[in-house]
C-alpha cells in the first residue's frame, strides 16, 4: 500500500503524523510525506520520514499568502480563524499540481491529510482514493472549514462538489471527556509524541529532589526579541526554589544562558522532559499541551486572545481542572510564578492531568489504526 501523508504548516504539525506514518512503514507499506512550507522539509527527514518537496523553495508562506490577495487581518478572533482557513486553503492548492504530478508517477492509495492541509480532500477527489483526516490537537477545525470551503468554492464547483468532501475516516486524539458531546464519531489514536530528538544529557531525563517547572513560549523568542518576558518569568519561578528547564530554539539559547546563569535552556526533547516536571508554561501550543496531558502534567497555558484556537483549547483544558488559564494580559512574571506555586501546592490539578493521562493511554495505539486504514483501503 501506497500511503501519502500531508503533514501541514510547522514542525508540531509535522510531528504529529510520525506515530501513524511510523506505524504504517512497520507494517510493510510505503510511505510519503510532504508539508506546504518548504522550510519543513528537514524536518520531515529528520524525523525519519521521506520528504517529497512540493512548494516553491524560494517562496515564504508570508509571500504565497500575499499573492492570493488575502492580506486582511481580521480583529475579531472567530473571524480571523475563519480567514485563517482561507489562508490555509490557499497555501495548501498551490501545492495541488505538484501533487498530482507526483501522483502520475507515484500513485497513493490513500491520502492522510492534517486538519488544515485541505489539498488532501482536493487529490483525494481528483485521484478517487479515499482520504483520512488526522487531529493534530484537540482543537475543533469547523471555522477554519467554513474559511477554507469559502476560498476553494470555484475548485470544488469544478470537481462537481458543494463543498469539502467528507473524510473516509477521521482520527481523533482528544481524551474522549474532552470531546464536545456533539462530536462526530471518529476513530480515535492514542497521542505518542513524534518530535525531534537529541543526544540527551542527565539532567534533561532526571530531577533533583525539589519540583520542577518547564517553560516553553514557542519558537519566536528570539523574533519576537521576548528574552525580558522569558527572564522576568524564569526569575519569578527561580523565587519557589524549583528547577528550571526552558524549551527554546538553539538560536535563542546562548542569549538565555547568558542571562540565566542557572537555568537550563535549549532544545530539549518535550517528550523527554515533560515526565520529569510538575507544571509547564507554555502559550497552548497544541503538540506541547498532548504531550504534557500524556504525562500527566498539569499545565499554565497564556494563549494569545486574538486567536480563536488557542484560547478555544486553553478553555477546554482549563474546564477539566488539569490546567490554569492567564490571559498575555494578567501573565506578569509574579502571576505566573504565584499560579505554578498553586499548582505545585493543590494535588486536585495533577490528580485531573493524571485522569486525562489514563484516557489516553487506554486509546488504541498507532499500530492498531494502521490496521484500520488498511481495511479502509482494502473495503
Amino acid at each position: 500500500m501506497k500511503v501519502l501523508v500531508l503533514a501541514g504548516v510547522a514542525p508540531s504539525t509535522v510531528f504529529s503524523h510520525v506515530p501513524l506514518a511510523n506505524a504504517l512503514r512497520n507494517a510493510g507499506h510505503q510511505v510519503m510525506t510532504t508539508a506546504s512550507v518548504d522550510e519543513l522539509m528537514p524536518t520531515i527527514s529528520g524525523v525519519g520520514l521521506a520528504a517529497v518537496r512540493v512548494t516553491d523553495p524560494n517562496l515564504t508562506p508570508q509571500q504565497i499568502i500575499a499573492q492570493s490577495g488575502l492580506t486582511r487581518v481580521p480583529d475579531e478572533p472567530l473571524e480571523r480563524e475563519i480567514m485563517a482557513g482561507r489562508w490555509y486553503a490557499h497555501m495548501e492548492y498551490v501545492t495541488l499540481d505538484a501533487l498530482l504530478a507526483l501522483s502520475k508517477d507515484w500513485r497513493p492509495d490513500v491520502i492522510i491529510s492534517g486538519v488544515t492541509s485541505y489539498a488532501g480532500p482536493l487529490l483525494s477527489a481528483h485521484l478517487g482514493v479515499p482520504y483520512v483526516r488526522h487531529a493534530w490537537d484537540i482543537h475543533d477545525p469547523k471555522f477554519m472549514d467554513q474559511g477554507a470551503q469559502e476560498q476553494l468554492r470555484e475548485q470544488l464547483t469544478a470537481l462537481g462538489l458543494d463543498g469539502l468532501p467528507e473524510p473516509a475516516m477521521t482520527i481523533e486524539i482528544a481524551p474522549p471527556s474532552m470531546r464536545p458531546a456533539d462530536a462526530a464519531p471518529a476513530q480515535m489514536m492514542r497521542w505518542i509524541p513524534g518530535n525531534s530528538q537529541a543526544v540527551l544529557e542527565p539532567w534533561m531525563y532526571t530531577r533533583g529532589e525539589g519540583s520542577r517547572i518547564g517553560v516553553t513560549i514557542g519558537t519566536g523568542v528570539a523574533s519576537y526579541n521576548q528574552y525580558d518576558f522569558l527572564q522576568g518569568v524564569v526569575e519569578n519561578i527561580a523565587t519557589l526554589d524549583s528547577e528550571v528547564v526552558v524549551a527554546v530554539t538553539e538560536d535563542a539559547a546562548p542569549t538565555l544562558r547568558e542571562r540565566l546563569q542557572n537555568v537550563r535552556a535549549g532544545w530539549i526533547p518535550l517528550d523527554v522532559v515533560a515526565p520529569t516536571c510538575d507544571v509547564l508554561v507554555h502559550q497552548t501550543g497544541g503538540s506541547t499541551m498532548m504531550t504534557g496531558l500524556t504525562f500527566g502534567v498539569p499545565q499554565v497555558l497564556i494563549p494569545d486572545t486574538r486567536m480563536y484556537r488557542a484560547a478555544d483549547m486553553a478553555r477546554r483544558l482549563a474546564e477539566t481542572g488539569a490546567a490554569v488559564v492567564l490571559t498575555p494580559e494578567e501573565a506578569t512574571s509574579e502571576v505566573i510564578a504565584k499560579t505554578c506555586q498553586e499548582i505545585i501546592t493543590n494535588p486536585s490539578y495533577a490528580e485531573a492531568a493524571a485522569g486525562l493521562a489514563a484516557e489516553i493511554a487506554a486509546l488504541p495505539g498507532p499500530d492498531e489504526v494502521a490496521r484500520r486504514v488498511e481495511a479502509l483501503v482494502k473495503a
